[in-house]
């Protein structure tokens, strides 16, 4: 056996004093050895254990598209700053001109639009009419198409397509969407191969709510211009409100690929991701939804839900960093978020972050006072921060909302234990094992109340009852085996240390322990093999044994 320094003697000489004593007395440290509170078991194991109500795991809906009516993507000759959409050139090329006011004999007007007709002005042989084009007389549609007066005798001519296209628009922009669907397909039927007329008719089907028809026709209007990022654009919107998110994600990428990166553009795709992240996360496709939902908020960096959803998918990958500053950015951008600081507030706890968690779930109990599950967990989050005062506020606010809560009654003995007053403890923890009689945590806290208001008996019974509850805790093992080394029961002792140690193999107040049960059972060789074993998991554990073996064990 390696013997420690002359030094470590000297620094331990207190200690081994008090462990000979609590030997003789038949106690044990219940954090066992130099009570370093190292790992979360030691600690569990003096101080207690809290409880949190755990973020709950929802399903992810698919947000619908909120865009009622589109504007024109194939104006004919004006452009329109709304969505960002931009006129185009159709039909033939050459100007057709509106006259704001006055008479036009066939000259050029500054104020054209364009429908890819020619403005021939107007043919008199014989009469006073000289064929004039006004803005005024194409009001919802009209259009004025000129008139050749031969001696005497007035005809109009017949509408071709770009004139058809042109009325359409013009019943467009009047919201007679009807009649401007009647113009558009008189312009197709004029002229098949016509994509500027198939996205305007697709455009106007949208707006009367007919999504299939209005697919087909930017379709169609797509396989006759196939690089037109205005006529994908729409397609993709189309899908959306069809809900076939996989089309309009399709759609939408090659809009944008091919130039479109206007606002409505990368707003409608970043809604496509989003209910494509929606569809992989509902699968428990974790790491697909993530992709999804970051490329949603890459394109949109104001999207709440979207970082919402993406801190849930980090957290169900157990990312809870990453899923700490997704949840951070949500709240960021709309603060009233309920669920999503709840979700926050969890995720702190879990990393240990415990002020943050405190200050996260202050602000769920702002949006919602009455929420008695968030008292607790804020409670309990403060506990651990070591703010018991304000802990116990917290948990007796839960307890008044919610009467029946044994988890904050279990918690608020939890506190009263941190603040070694273990007689007002005893009342709570008896009360939460009255509420919820199987819940280990009260029957656990209440052995620890008991174990130090030195009622023995009462802290077996209550650790006894901890381990028909949760077999598999460490901590309640080691203080069951605790319990039974203060009545002399030392093989049982040794027992429970032994499975404390193989539930937690790094369990260094448990390996102490049960180095003590074999010592005060006479067996120096296994006593000696914790020591052992202590030297590379817990050197000053390995010391305080060491002091302890070296003395002889009392009779029992």
């Amino acid at each position: 056996m390696i013997k420690p320094s002359a030094f470590t003697r000297v620094v331990v000489l207190t200690l081994t004093s008090a462990l000979t004593l609590s030997a003789t007395l038949a106690q044990q440290d219940i954090s066992g050895g130099a009570g370093s509170l190292l790992a979360s078991a030691e600690v569990e194991a003096k101080l207690g254990k809290g409880i949190f109500t755990p973020a709950q795991n929802r399903t992810h809906a698919a947000k619908p598209l909120e865009k009622k009516t589109v504007t024109r993507s194939a104006h004919t000759s004006r452009q329109t700053t709304a969505g960002n959409r931009q006129g185009s050139n159709s039909g033939r090329g050459s100007n057709r001109n509106t006259n704001t006011g006055g008479t036009n004999t066939g000259g050029t007007n500054t104020s054209s639009r364009n429908t890819g007709s020619t403005n021939t002005g107007s043919t008199n042989t014989g009469s006073t009419n000289t064929g004039s084009r006004n803005t005024s007389s194409r009001n919802t549609g009209s259009t004025n198409t000129g008139t050749t007066s031969t001696g005497g005798t007035t005809t109009t001519p017949a509408l071709d397509a770009e004139d058809y296209n042109q009325q359409g628009d013009d019943f467009f922009d009047a919201g007679q969407f009807d009649k401007a669907v009647a113009s558009y397909q008189q312009a197709i039927k004029l002229r098949a191969d016509y994509p500027e007329a198939h996205l305007n008719l697709g455009e106007t089907l949208f707006n009367l709510g007919r999504y299939d028809e209005a697919i087909a026709a930017d379709q169609k209007a797509i396989a006759l211009k196939s690089n037109w990022a205005e006529a994908y654009r729409a397609l993709g919107i189309a899908y959306l409100k069809t809900d076939k998110s996989r089309e309009a994600l399709e759609a939408l990428k090659k809009a944008y690929d091919l130039g479109a990166k206007d606002s409505e553009t990368t707003g409608a795709l970043s809604l496509a991701y989003y209910d494509e992240g929606v569809a992989a996360y509902n699968a428990d496709k974790f790491a697909e939804a993530i992709a999804d939902y970051q490329q949603a908020v890459n394109l949109n960096p104001n999207y709440a839900e979207a970082f919402d959803n993406l801190g849930d998918a980090y957290r169900r990958m157990n990312k809870l960093p990453e899923a700490a500053e997704a949840y951070k950015r949500a709240v960021a951008i709309k603060p009233n978020l309920l669920e999503t600081y709840s979700n926050l507030s969890w995720t702190y706890d879990k990393l240990g972050r415990y002020p943050e968690a405190a200050d996260a779930y202050k602000q769920v109990i702002r949006l919602k006072p009455d929420d008695a599950e968030a008292n607790n967990n804020m409670g309990y989050a403060l506990g651990k921060s070591k703010r018991w005062p304000e802990a116990l506020a917290a948990f007796q606010r839960a307890i008044q909302l919610k009467p029946d809560y044994a988890e904050a009654y279990s918690n608020l003995g939890w506190a009263y234990n941190n603040l070694k007053n273990y007689t007002a403890a005893v009342e709570p923890l008896k009360k939460s094992i009255q509420l919820k009689p199987a819940l280990p945590e009260g029957h656990f806290n209440l052995g620890l109340s008991y174990f130090n208001l030195k009622q023995p008996n009462e802290a077996l019974a209550e650790f006894q009852q901890t381990i028909q509850l949760k077999s598999d805790w460490p901590a309640a093992q080691n203080n069951l085996g605790v319990a039974y080394g203060n009545l002399g029961k030392f093989k049982e002792a040794a027992a429970a240390h032994k499975e404390a140690v193989r539930l937690n193999p790094q369990y260094s107040g448990a390996y102490f322990n049960l180095g003590v049960d074999y010592w005060r059972l006479g067996d120096k060789k296994a006593a000696n093999e914790q020591y052992v074993k202590l030297q590379t998991l817990d050197p000053n554990n390995a010391k305080a044994l060491y002091q302890v073996l070296q003395t002889k064990p009392p009779k029992n």
